[in-house]
């Protein structure tokens, strides 16, 4: 019986650091008012802790998804782009159907202005 706990601990366990590693996230629905901006909290949250980023945001509105990041001044454009790829595949799956714009800015410039249409 010890052996058979031991086993359902560890499988447990290890169900719960993928799903925290995944990041099960589920994609914020629209307003019926296409008029009204919706933030996704979570993901804005997430990219708020991005150490290369001062901030940025992600909102909803009207069937379309945009996010802004904004790029503290050191960042390297290689480290900047592998970030930028990174929101818009995640944005890409967890907005399926829906129009997505990504952009960045660094040293008040643009460095991307992403349209992924449906």
């Amino acid at each position: 019986m010890k052996s058979f706990l031991k086993k359902l601990t560890l499988v447990t366990i290890c169900i719960a650091m993928f799903a925290s590693l995944t990041g099960c996230y589920t994609a914020v629905k629209p307003d019926k008012d296409p008029k009204k901006l919706v933030q996704d909290v979570k993901r804005t949250n997430q990219i708020k802790k991005e150490k290369d980023l001062i901030t940025g945001e992600v909102y909803i509105r009207d069937n379309r998804v945009t996010a802004t990041m904004v790029f503290k001044d050191d960042i390297s454009k290689e480290e900047s782009k592998k970030l930028i790829d990174k929101y818009v595949e995640a944005l890409k799956k967890e907005y399926k159907g829906m129009k997505i714009n990504v952009q960045a800015v660094q040293k008040d410039k643009s460095i991307a202005n992403i349209n992924v249409n449906k």
